[in-house]
């Protein structure tokens, strides 16, 4: 199993901005660099093979490769920017949202591909659900973010629609 850690960021500063004569750092790829293998038996849940992620031409993921196993704890730790979110978004391919970008290498979850033309994003997203630490809407209205959820799960009524979001 290979494991992301964070790449590294920008050289530390003293905090203030950079001067004119002092070239400012873009962030590099978060890639992935240390390696386990999967125990010999032991089945996958979701599996990332060489993962890279495109936001228009800045390279955001380098080569993540992990094995998630089935029912496990799994944590991504890095310092802010470093690809965290955008690699999970990766898995529920909440980025195909985004304009400009794009994904290379292969996601499996339960050993189906979830790039493969036949897989449903929205029911893709009904089984792979996403919490994250602040507000992430989908780039459409508060309303629309708000009756998506009860929207795939068949709720189609203008009104009820409307007395869930007022709620």
């Amino acid at each position: 199993m290979r494991v992301p850690e964070a790449a590294p960021e920008a050289p530390p500063t003293s905090g203030m901005p950079p001067q004119e004569n002092e070239p400012s750092e873009p962030p590099q790829a978060a890639e992935a660099v240390v390696e386990a293998p999967t125990p010999p038996g032991q089945s996958v849940k979701v599996k990332t093979t060489n993962v890279d992620f495109f936001y228009g031409t800045f390279q955001a993921l380098n080569g993540i490769s992990i094995d998630v196993p089935p029912n496990s704890v799994t944590a991504l730790i890095g310092p802010s920017g470093c690809g965290k979110s955008t690699f999970l978004r990766c898995i529920n391919r909440m980025n195909e949202l985004i304009d400009g970008t794009r994904m290379e290498g292969k996601i499996e979850i339960d050993g189906n591909d979830v790039y493969a033309p036949s897989v449903d994003p929205v029911a893709l997203r009904k089984d792979v659900g996403m919490v994250f630490q602040r507000p992430n809407p989908f780039p459409m209205s508060i309303y629309d973010n708000i009756a998506y959820g009860p929207k795939i799960h068949g709720v189609r009524g203008k009104e009820e629609l409307d007395q869930i979001v007022e709620q």
